[in-house]
């Protein structure tokens, strides 16, 4: 070998004893470096995606309830991180249907824009479980009823749920047995089979209601995930022996065995003077035919408040057609406010909405109730975008009501009387 050539051999090995070196030098400094900081803001289950869903999923996602799927571990959430990240990323879960931009809710569920970005890194950083030691216990849920023993229960018709087969939307009648007319305080519904129970919406009307307003009243609502329903302190409903029951149900077979469901309701009487009368205004028609075919059809009604009121709830109602509900209302002086605009309405969730405070209009408030069917082809839901379509009870027709529950506001006469009363008492 020349000497050139032991010189360059001599280079050689030098240089790659030298890159060796520098590249022990950087796995002996940047990769654990990176890998502390990977693991330091590592997205993971236990510590920060489910307390997120513990608060706001696991009502529904748990066993034994409507929702497909149980939330309640890592080894039943991981399965579904890309499903999971779909739903919250696209706000279609939690189910909430508000306009933002419109008024705050007491009811609202949502996730916040932390929260979804939280849960979309931790399938982005590949779900990962975390210290196990740090998973929050999962909520206490209340077997039986959530509210204590009623003061009266009956049952709604059982119904009977096939293994396999379609959605049933039974719409059956009955009445209200009670031995006299008592003011409600609460209201509580206990389906019997939840896993195959979508919601229950219970009109309720009587001869009275019939003379004097010309529409239904609404005495409670269950979808899956809600909470019983409280009046606030001294308020309630009115409710009458005889009083007829209209029934807006929804059931779906689970695809395993077949069900039996029989719901029960459960209502809470008040005692003493009913001090603030809750009034659910049922404001729509029952006069209308929606053309074969439409896709944007208008339908538009307009209620008078006929005393300054507090308004604590409302609530949209249409059926398979339905695309948006908008309530407005428009002052005395000639103003105009959105109360709630519902832009994307969906059949299969029958919500309330609370405003966080109760919503004032003044005597003579009128509110607009403005909503837009989809009676075409286009729409995935409907039955039958032949047929023009109308009011009726069951699923396949159509209904057109925005409800509110409102108070009356006592005048100062009123409120003396009411005084006196007390003191008297």
């Amino acid at each position: 070998m020349t000497t050139a050539a032991k010189q360059s051999r001599t280079l050689l090995r030098a240089s790659l004893t030298t890159l060796v070196a520098l590249l022990v030098l950087v796995a002996a400094t940047s990769v654990p470096a990176f890998a502390a900081e990977t693991d330091a803001d590592a997205v993971v289950y236990t510590s920060d995606v489910a307390p997120i869903l513990m608060q706001n999923c696991v009502s529904c996602h748990r066993p034994g309830e409507i929702a497909p799927m149980s939330l309640l571990t890592y080894e039943e959430s991981r399965p579904w991180a890309k499903s999971i990240k779909k739903a919250v990323s696209t706000r279609t879960m939690p189910p909430w249907f508000a306009d933002p931009a419109h008024g705050e809710w007491a009811n609202n569920p949502s996730l916040t824009t932390s929260e979804i970005d939280t849960i979309v890194a931790w399938v982005d950083q590949g779900a990962r479980q975390g210290d196990a030691s740090l998973m929050p216990p999962a909520p206490v849920f209340t077997d039986g009823w959530q509210l204590g023993e009623p003061d009266f229960v009956f049952s709604l018709p059982t119904v009977e749920i096939p293994a396999e087969g379609p959605d049933l939307f039974p719409t059956p009648i009955t009445s209200l047995q009670i031995p006299e007319r008592r003011w409600v305080r609460a209201v509580e519904v206990r389906p019997e089979d939840p896993e195959v129970n979508h919601h229950q919406v219970i009109f309720m009307t009587g001869r009275e209601a019939i003379q004097e307003q010309g529409y239904f009243n609404i005495l409670a609502v269950w979808a899956a995930g809600t909470a019983p329903t409280v009046f606030p302190e001294g308020a309630g409903r009115w409710v009458n022996p005889g009083d007829l029951l209209v029934l807006n149900q929804h059931y779906h077979p689970n695809g395993v065995d077949a069900r039996t469901d029989t719901t029960r309701v459960g209502l809470y009487f008040g005692e003493g003077e009913l001090e603030d009368e809750i009034q659910a205004i049922l404001a729509g028609t029952m006069d209308f035919k929606i053309p074969a075919g439409a896709e944007n059809h208008e339908l538009v009604v307009t209620h008078e408040i006929l005393a300054d009121s507090k308004i604590i709830s409302y609530f949209p109602h249409m059926h398979l057609r339905g695309k948006d509900m908008t309530f407005t209302a428009t002052y005395p002086d000639g103003t105009r406010e959105v109360l709630l605009n519902v832009p994307s309405y969906d059949f299969d969730w029958q919500l309330f909405y609370y405003p966080k405070e109760p919503k004032f209009l003044p005597k003579g408030t009128q509110i607009e109730i403005l909503a837009h069917y989809d009676n075409s082809s286009a729409n995935v839901n409907n039955p039958d975008p032949t047929r023009t379509i109308g009011f009726g009870l069951k699923t396949t027709d159509e209904m057109m009501f925005g409800v509110f529950e409102l108070i009356e506001e006592k005048s100062e006469a009123e409120e003396e009387e009411a005084e006196t009363a007390t003191a008297s008492g």
